[in-house]
């Protein structure tokens, strides 16, 4: 990561020294221009502070918000309990002009404010290099007209509303309901704008460190849950929800998902990419909803507790040809290549599940280990679908290497759809990889096995791995081939 420096413009310093600002709502953020700099200083106490961003910067100019990192490299923490909004941030227009829609939702928001035109959406937003906590329901904070205010049971401590070219960087999420929420809708085709205003796009997830979100006993929240178009996740490290919470790790509804050397674990789901509910028709009108890109990954799932990939759909039953449900699911490929995926579980555990046979996956070069020798380790599950409709994907096999023993499904629910490739998948000998740091092992009949990619996915390189301590690192040929799995030996 880039050191938080200032940029081209004004230069925003909170933080603890003479001449500093000491309280985030000091910072004038309705005031924002491309290139300013707000460099939120560490200190021993947490900053008890909240933000909205609603300008626009430049790709050569970018607003950003960055924290200068303390002595032993901590990060500055920006904790929504106790914070104050700042009085001048219009959030929005709602509530008699309250503006606490947003305001109980967040800590950090991106979004037009409330005066702005109907179709304004920030862009070029940068946020790195903080600790963002705090927005719970048990937790308060003072709202702009200065009344005390608990946050809503569905919020996050990132939320973008609207926004394109936005990057969440280096930031360790914790403590919300949701970590990072993203939201798109249809508003901007009714509107017949090119720009796509109610689109968030172009958004980068990198290098975070996420855990301990989700609401205990409920299903709906998670460490992330994006709806965007175009949006990269790689080298995060995603740990498990806070306890109790039902929730999955990575929960994505976008257009472009592409799902990189980041480290999974846990969850409802590890990876749980589902169909497009609230912008349906822009999601359908482009291809790329059609193909999801996952690898170079390292996913560490309880099978007790839920699967690991879920690529389709989650609100079934709808009839054909309705606007919702089964109509709308992602009904393409996922191209889920070089992971390494390690369940948990001693019944009945499985990697998959497709929504329906109109889901397929094409997956090569993984290394996927069932830990605990279940009764059946099995490739793909069902899942209740509409009437009309079929569960179960297509998957095509390349070369993987799986636990001895897996099943294309659990004896107690046959899928119709086809698996193909399985003569090419490799089972016994040494366990291919050491658990606990899921670096290969010597001698395993993962080593220089990877077969070269199908003709869809030759222009995708693996260039990327993530080390034992999560750093990021090359990944270069060590041999003839390269190695099965998300790290090179």
């Amino acid at each position: 990561m880039a050191p938080c420096l200032p940029g081209n413009g004004a230069d925003y310093q909170v933080g603890p020294a003479p001449g500093q600002l000491a309280a985030i709502d000091q910072v004038p953020w309705e005031k924002l221009k491309a290139g300013d700099t707000v460099r939120i200083f560490w200190r021993t106490q947490p900053y008890a502070g909240k933000f909205m961003i609603s300008q626009k910067g430049t790709a050569a100019q970018p607003i950003r918000v960055c924290g200068v990192r303390g002595p032993g490299g901590e990060r500055p923490v920006v904790d929504g309990n106790g914070a104050k909004s700042r009085a001048q941030l219009a959030y929005s227009n709602d509530d008699a002009g309250l503006g606490l829609l947003h305001q109980t939702r967040s800590v950090v928001v991106i979004k037009p404010s409330g005066p702005d035109d109907w179709r304004w959406f920030p862009e070029y937003i940068q946020v790195d290099g903080l600790a963002i906590r705090g927005a719970t329901p048990q937790n308060t904070f003072t709202d702009t007209h200065g009344v005390l205010r608990h946050y809503e049971s569905f919020g996050a401590c990132v939320w973008v509303e609207r926004g394109h070219h936005i990057a969440l960087l280096d930031n360790e999420i914790s403590d919300c309901t949701n970590g990072i929420f993203t939201k798109s809708t249809d508003d901007a085709i009714d509107e017949g704008d090119a720009s796509q205003f109610s689109v968030t796009r172009d958004i980068v997830i990198a290098y975070n460190h996420l855990h301990g979100n989700g609401v205990a006993g409920d299903d709906h929240e998670h460490n992330s849950y994006v709806q965007s178009v175009d949006v990269t996740y790689e080298f995060n490290r995603y740990g498990p929800l806070r306890p109790g919470a039902l929730g999955s790790a990575l929960k994505d509804r976008s257009v472009n998902a592409v799902i990189r050397y980041n480290r999974i674990e846990e969850g409802a789901r590890s990876l749980d990419l589902v169909e497009a509910e609230d912008f349906p028709r822009t999601a359908l009108a482009n291809p790329a909803y059609r193909q999801t890109w996952v690898y170079g990954n390292q996913i560490a799932q309880n099978g007790e507790a839920g699967i690991a990939i879920h690529y389709g759909g989650d609100h079934a039953g709808a009839p054909p040809g309705a606007s919702w449900g089964e109509g709308i699911f992602r009904k393409g490929t996922l191209f889920f290549f070089h992971n390494t995926v390690v369940i948990a579980g001693t019944r009945y555990p499985y990697v998959f599940q497709l929504s329906t046979t109109e889901e397929r996956a094409q997956v090569w070069n993984n290394v996927i280990v069932f830990r605990d020798h279940p009764l059946e380790a099995g490739l793909r599950g069902g899942q209740e679908v509409g009437a009309g409709y079929q569960t179960g994907g297509t998957i095509a096999l390349g070369r993987n290497w799986i636990s001895p023993g897996w099943k294309l499904n659990d004896q107690y629910h046959p899928l119709a759809a086809p698996v193909t490739g399985v003569e090419q998948v490799i089972s016994g000998g040494p366990l291919p990889i050491e658990l606990a740091t899921f670096t290969p092992a010597p001698a395993s009949g993962a080593i220089d096995s990877a077969q070269a990619p199908p003709a869809a996915a030759a222009a995708v390189k693996v260039d990327w791995q993530l080390l034992p301590s999560g750093a990021a690192a090359a990944r270069g040929i060590h041999g003839a081939a390269p190695d099965l799995g998300a790290v090179e030996r």
